[in-house]
């Protein structure tokens, strides 16, 4: 079924190429304007004339792509002007345009008579460029019935008449694609795919699209007949691509069919129908009722793959009427086993054995009228070898005596240029002579001139014995003059040097001192931004509410835990107290402080949020260092500002340490109500939006780049991707306890 499918719309594509091609060479066809321009300029000729006849012919050759049934009553138009007024090629090629219409409106009888037509026309006339298109689209249409013998004997007719006409290279080469057709049908694929490619290549060479679009789409049906799939798809996605960009409806329509097959054979359904329904709507719009038949029995096949069984009838059914009523045998065949299966696949037994009878019946009758057209296809063969093999020969004999014509006149040019060459050398001679009379002159005037010089270097020597006398006198007195020069400059640069090196030792002291300076005032920056660390993280109100909570235990009786909460804030006070002493402290101390706040803070609020501190087990913390008090600002406005305004009932804290990149990154990370709902409720309550420690930390940050001369440290808060809660992270270099750690500075 698919083959019987490519193998059709293969002939259109090749046939519609050579009838385009010779529509456009006709005498009547001129260059192509566009369709507005041409409808105004008709509009102009009252009188149905010559002149209004090429204008209408030259429109309808505009919508035979897109709207052949226009196309068609322009045409007709033409024919039913007086014959008397109207040039006969005009008619002939009117006949010829309307062959091709109606052969894309498959009506197959009224083409081949309006091509017959055209024919004796042209024959009457001796129409050159009219006669090979008129045997050419003969042709196609005999390819259409399947008469292939009679096909190839217009087309070599058409071939013999093309060699005799110059600049005609785009039709031949569409004849010769043809040939490749028979080869296709001969079983003979690479010779086909051969014919097909040289002309391919000469189309692109002539910027023909529409012709490159057809060839394409005849590789990608070669291909799927030699089972390359792949190779199908990719040549019949080019060939889609060309005929849209040239509004080519028909050819779409053409290469979606194609299409559909060759991307159901590689089981991509998707793609197969998108394409199908594709061509057929442009085949509706192009009343192409013959090529609907077989794009909807391939749309049908895609349901039943796809299992959608109502959709797969529906099309069938419309399959087998099209193609009952065009008397098609072939898809009245492949939409009968069509339709079998599917009403097997939808448990109907009667429908599908009638169905199936229906298929076995035409499948024997086209099996029948196969073997009758394989015997003729032997026959074809032997004559087509014959007749390729004597136009082989007269082509080598065309190209011997376009050999001996080149010789011919490469002999004559050399006559020409030694003629030339002749005529240039006695002008040479002249302008030799010319050249020794103008010598002579030149050495009369050169003698007199040395006389005249003679006298003048006498001349000239007793006024240089004058001049010596004076050069002599100046010698001295430049001398004179260069020594006290030379004297002047150098006590000028020995005091230039002395002042340059008094600047520079005033210029070191300057920098000396404000060295010192900076110093002075980056100690004490840091002193300021430790004092706050320590004033934020020891402030009064943490303080009362520890002491309020362990109150309340006691007075609730509870006194395991108010004594765990008091041993809890001893050691972090204890902790803090020794770590504010410090410019850096061990992080484990450092880690085990956080720890300590952090318990007290899910005491106080009575275990509302839950706390993870996270650390690689890898990571000895006994042996690096920490600025103290730098992260517990973070946790604190992760506590107040994110969790506990949170209505989340499972609102968590996680701290994490972790070595990245000979670096050290802190993360403290929440799931509170984030950065934007916790800075509208401070606005809201007049709570300042900038938190002290956060302003601490960004300090002490650019501090410990300045002490270290490193770009490592840094800080950043940011929500969460989801807006739900906040992530601060901290990276710090990797300080161990073994290196040299600057002095603390005291507060």
């Amino acid at each position: 079924m698919a083959f019987m499918i490519m193998k059709y719309f293969k002939i259109k594509v090749w046939l519609f190429l050579l009838a385009m091609c010779f529509a456009r060479t006709s005498k009547v066809a001129a260059q192509t304007p566009a369709i507005d321009t041409l409808n105004k300029k008709i509009s102009l000729y009252l009188p149905d004339d010559n002149k209004k006849a090429v204008l209408l012919y030259t429109l309808s050759t505009q919508y035979i792509y897109s709207n052949p049934k226009k196309s068609l009553q322009l045409i007709d138009r033409i024919l039913s002007f007086n014959p008397k007024v109207v040039d006969k090629n005009v008619i002939s090629s009117a006949y010829r345009l309307k062959g091709i219409t109606l052969y894309y409106l498959s009506d197959f009888p009224k083409a081949l008579s309006s091509l017959q037509k055209a024919y004796q026309m042209d024959k009457q006339s001796d129409n050159k460029p009219g006669l090979p298109g008129d045997l050419a689209s003969i042709g196609m249409i005999y390819m259409a019935y399947s008469n292939f013998p009679e096909a190839l004997n217009y087309y070599q007719q058409a071939a013999r008449l093309l060699e005799h006409l110059p600049k005609m290279e785009s039709d031949a080469t569409a004849v010769y694609a043809n040939i490749g057709l028979i080869y296709s049908e001969m079983k003979d694929y690479d010779k086909a795919l051969e014919h097909v490619q040289k002309s391919y290549a000469i189309f692109k060479r002539l910027n023909n699209t529409n012709g490159q679009a057809n060839m394409l789409g005849n590789m990608a049906v070669i291909y799927s007949k030699q089972q390359n799939f792949r190779k199908a798809l990719q040549y019949g996605q080019r060939a889609v691509a060309l005929s849209d960009s040239i509004d080519d409806k028909i050819g779409s329509a053409r290469e979606h069919g194609n299409l559909s097959e060759h991307y159901s054979k590689v089981g991509e359904n998707d793609l197969a129908l998108a394409s199908g329904l594709k061509a057929i709507e442009l085949n509706k719009v192009l009343s192409n009722t013959k090529s609907i038949s077989y794009n909807m029995n391939n749309v049908a096949e895609i349901y039943f793959k796809k299992n959608n069984l109502t959709k797969a009838t529906s099309y069938g059914l419309s399959s087998l009427q099209i193609a009952k009523k065009l008397n098609i045998l072939e898809v009245q065949r492949d939409a009968s086993e069509t339709l079998s299966r599917i009403y097997e696949k939808r448990k109907m037994p009667d429908s599908s054995l009638s169905y199936y009878r229906q298929y076995s019946t035409l499948k024997d009758s086209i099996i029948n009228d196969q073997k009758t057209k394989e015997f003729t296809r032997l026959g074809i063969q032997y004559d087509f070898d014959k007749k390729e093999s004597t136009y082989k020969q007269q082509q080598l004999l065309f190209n011997e005596k376009l050999k001996q014509q080149q010789l011919q006149l490469a002999l004559n040019n050399a006559e020409i240029q030694k003629g030339i060459q002749l005529r240039d050398l006695q002008a040479i001679q002249l302008q030799n002579e010319k050249l020794q009379t103008q010598e002579k002159e030149k050495k009369l005037i050169i003698s007199t001139n040395k006389e005249k010089l003679q006298a003048g270097k006498l001349k000239v020597l007793s006024q240089e014995q004058q001049l010596n006398k004076l050069r002599m006198n100046q010698f001295w007195l430049y001398g004179i003059l260069s020594i006290v020069v030379v004297i002047s400059v150098s006590i000028y640069l020995l005091n230039l040097y002395r002042i340059r090196q008094l600047r520079y030792k005033n210029t070191l002291q300057l920098q000396q001192s404000e060295q010192q300076s900076r110093e002075l005032t980056y100690q004490h920056q840091l002193s300021e931004s430790e004092l706050k660390a320590i004033r934020a993280q020891m402030n009064p109100h943490f303080i009362f509410n520890v002491l309020n909570s362990i109150e309340s235990y006691i007075m609730e009786n509870d006194k395991k835990t108010a004594s765990r909460l008091v041993q809890k804030f001893a050691s972090l006070s204890r902790l803090i107290l020794e770590n504010s002493i410090k410019s850096l402290v061990t992080a484990d101390k450092e880690w085990k402080a956080l720890i300590l706040y952090t318990e007290l803070q899910a005491l106080r609020y009575n275990n509302t949020f839950q706390h993870e501190f996270i650390q690689p087990e890898d990571l000895q913390l006994s042996n690096l260092l920490l600025p103290p008090m730098l992260i517990q600002p973070l946790i604190e406005n992760a506590i107040y500002h994110g969790l506990i305004p949170s209505e989340n009932s499972d609102k968590q804290l996680k701290i994490r340490l972790e070595k990245e990149n000979n670096r050290l990154k802190i993360t403290v990370e929440d799931n509170g109500i984030g950065l934007t709902k916790s800075s509208k409720a401070n606005r809201m309550q007049g709570v300042k939006e900038k938190s002290i420690g956060i302003e601490s930390i960004h300090e002490r940050v650019e501090m410990i780049n300045l002490q270290y001369k490193t770009k490592v440290a840094g800080f950043s808060v940011a929500e969460n991707k989801d807006h739900q809660g906040t992530i601060a992270v901290i990276t710090l270099p990797l300080l161990f306890v073994a290196e040299e750690v600057p002095e603390t500075v005291e507060a």
